[in-house]
């Protein structure tokens, strides 16, 4: 109708133009129809929708993204101290990356572009089950292959279950200790603790390692334990502070008189567990990874790595800057003297400060003689805090079990349908200066010493069938309540995961108050043939025949005819996390009602490419198509589609 005049010839040619850009709109549009059938996902039936653009950076790594008035500005990667240089994976420029927040029921889509240089990614949605959406699990090898990188994407969806939950990459060992990771909100309908507060903080926590690719594995170190250090420096929120105009306190800002829901997450890579602990101010846990608790008064409580725990603080002190305290208690010793393969840390202790509206402390922490630092002094009425009251709630310990309740409170039967022994060890050979990465000291977590391998076709793919050779998974078709014994039979401590579902925490052995507690370090190096007189009697060895150091590879395993009496069938806790303590055992039971393959796996991240990681194959007759969209690999065909060209294989580590 806008053709030019006069003239029957050039406005002809608009005319063809026209209905040519006309034929080629309609023919886009059925591309686009088709592609919705072929993948069966349309963008528009989204409740919420998130584009997430993964690139390389260069940071400073004790404040990536921050940027402050002054000296903290953020600065160009050729300004950055070379001692803080790192090259970091990003997502939308920001550390930790965007909150993912959204509604219980609501239908969450993130759309992943991946430009990094080099890497291909997953992104797992630590916490959401997942229910109904098995292959948007984000894992890479067993629920899907690569999103490849400069310039791949996939569009992960889902409807979420409420709670504090994160995110991260679980692709290749370290990408998350680069960046790729943050917090997910899922709001609950119906909250049955709103009352107690006004406002939310999220304040996550993490370790902070400039080389994590070299630092985070563990060759040359005690089998287990990272090649660097315990630990390098730990953030609050992407923050790592000392008091100086450069790196200022990291803070948690409040206004007299309000109450505040803090969603604490733990987004260590190494790093086991944080005490916390608020000066001045009393707490009130209300949730535990995820699912709701009776509201428990706590003076502290410890935060493994994985773990989320939200609890309620009343901004209702005299005005001023109280402390925040995060205590890695497992490596203070290494303050002061190293120990074998394990070097000296220069703190143990990470600080931040909640903060009332109208003052910014300004103080430093002063250096110890033998080694760590006094704690920096706050401000107002942050000087002289109160006393706070409550218990200390410490999950490595078994009198800790009892002293929080799940809010929606699930018995156990009497006998679980299925039970499974799963040892978790450490497998000779040893390690020389010349073997390849993550082929000795390599660990397990099976029924068998078998360390993880990844599939050669994504697990789920093909319900474990075809490609999936020496891959230490479990199918479990017909039972409903699966019972694990955990066995630690090794001197190193573990934070267990399990995706897909929350688990009850049935027993736990005592051995963390006892014989191995801290104080008694000697137990890291204690022989088996010494444990066995003294300890453990049925002391049992991680691999059988071995010689030193694997005589200290040993672990006092589960008997039910002298543990069965400390279990809690009644009332047990639930969570999707759990620590291992050293040479102990743990007892959980989960519900096999969530069709799909879910990992289980150590969430320490040195212990993963080395192999300490299994898989459940629940129910695979009920496990739902795999949508067309999601990325394959490997010569497997995928069980619910036709016949189809295979992307290779990748080679990356699986984490």
């Amino acid at each position: 109708s806008h053709c030019p005049e006069p003239a029957w010839g050039p406005r002809g040619l608009c005319l063809a133009a026209a209905m040519g850009v006309m034929r080629l709109l309609a023919a886009l549009a059925l591309l686009a129809e088709s592609l919705v059938e072929t993948s069966g996902f349309d963008s528009g039936s989204c409740d919420k929708l998130f584009t997430w653009d993964l690139r390389d950076w260069v940071v400073d790594y004790l404040r990536p993204t921050l940027s402050l008035p002054g000296k903290a500005a953020r600065k160009a990667p050729f300004d950055i101290d070379a001692a803080k240089r790192k090259a970091a994976l990003l997502i939308n420029n920001s550390y930790p990356g965007p909150t993912l927040e959204a509604t219980e029921g609501e239908l969450v889509c993130v759309q992943v572009v991946n430009n990094l240089l080099s890497e291909a990614v997953a992104i797992h949605w630590h916490g959401l089950h997942m229910r109904g959406y098995p292959s948007m699990d984000g894992v890479y090898g067993v629920t899907q292959g690569p999103i490849p990188a400069q310039g791949g994407s996939f569009t992960y969806r889902f409807v979420p279950n409420p709670g504090t939950h994160w995110y991260h990459a679980h692709f290749q060992a370290m990408q998350s200790d680069r960046g790729l990771k943050g917090a997910i909100v899922i709001h609950a309908k119906k909250d049955p603790h709103r009352k107690l507060y006004d406002e939310e903080r999220i304040v996550a926590l993490s370790d902070e390692w400039q080389n994590p690719e070299v630092c985070l594995k563990a060759e040359g170190a005690q089998p287990g334990n990272p090649v660097c250090g315990e630990i390098e420096k730990a953030s609050w929120n992407g923050q790592w502070g000392d008091g100086s105009a450069e790196y200022p306190w990291p803070l948690v800002n409040v206004k007299q008189g309000k109450c505040y829901r803090l969603r604490f997450i733990g987004m260590m890579g190494q790093t086991q567990n944080f005490q916390i602990e608020i000066a001045g101010h009393n707490m009130t846990l209300i949730a535990v990874d995820g699912a709701d608790v009776e509201p428990q008064m706590v003076s502290k409580f410890n935060l493994h790595a994985g773990e989320r725990a939200d609890v309620v603080v009343c901004a209702d002190q005299e005005p001023g800057s109280y402390l925040m305290t995060a205590t890695y208690d497992l490596a203070c010793f290494l303050e002061v003297a190293p120990a074998p393969h394990m070097p000296r840390v220069d703190s143990c202790k990470y600080w931040a400060f909640l903060n009332y509206e109208g003052h910014t402390p300004t103080g430093t922490a002063s250096k110890k003689i033998l080694g760590g630092y006094n704690p920096p002094p706050g401000t107002g009425g942050g000087t002289r805090p109160a006393e706070v009251a409550g218990l200390a709630w410490d999950t490595n310990l078994q009198s800790s079990w009892g002293l929080v309740k799940s809010l929606d409170v699930k018995p156990e039967p009497e006998k679980a349908d299925i039970t499974y022994t799963l040892d978790v060890g450490v497998a000779g050979p040893s390690f020389e200066p010349v073997s390849p990465y993550a082929t000795t000291d390599r660990m397990y977590m099976f029924t068998s010493i078998k360390p993880w391998k990844k599939p050669s076709t994504p697990l789920l793919h093909t319900k474990g069938e075809c490609g999936a050779e020496g891959v230490p998974f479990l199918t479990v078709e017909n039972a409903t309540v699966v019972e694990l014994i955990i066995n630690n039979l090794s001197p190193t401590a573990h934070v267990l995961h399990l995706h897909g579902s929350r688990f009850s925490v049935v027993n736990y052995a005592p051995y963390s108050e006892q014989w191995c507690s801290n104080a008694h370090f000697e137990c890291f190096f204690l022989p088996i043939e010494v444990a066995r007189p003294l300890h453990c009697p049925n002391a049992r060895a991680g691999d059988p025949g071995t010689k030193f150091p694997y005589d200290a590879y040993w672990g006092c395993p589960y008997d039910a005819a002298r543990d069965n009496r400390s279990q809690n069938l009644r009332s047990p806790l639930m969570k999707d996390m759990i620590s291992l303590w050293r040479r102990s055992w743990a007892v959980i039971r989960f519900r096999a009602d969530n069709p799909g393959t879910w990992l289980f796996h150590c969430h320490m991240e040195q212990h993963i490419p080395t192999g300490q990681m299994m898989a459940f194959n629940i129910r695979p007759k009920e496990q739902p198509p795999i949508p067309a969209d999601v990325p394959t690999e490997g010569q497997c065909p995928v069980w619910s589609r036709s016949a189809e060209p295979r992307a290779p294989k990748h080679s990356d580590v699986l984490i």
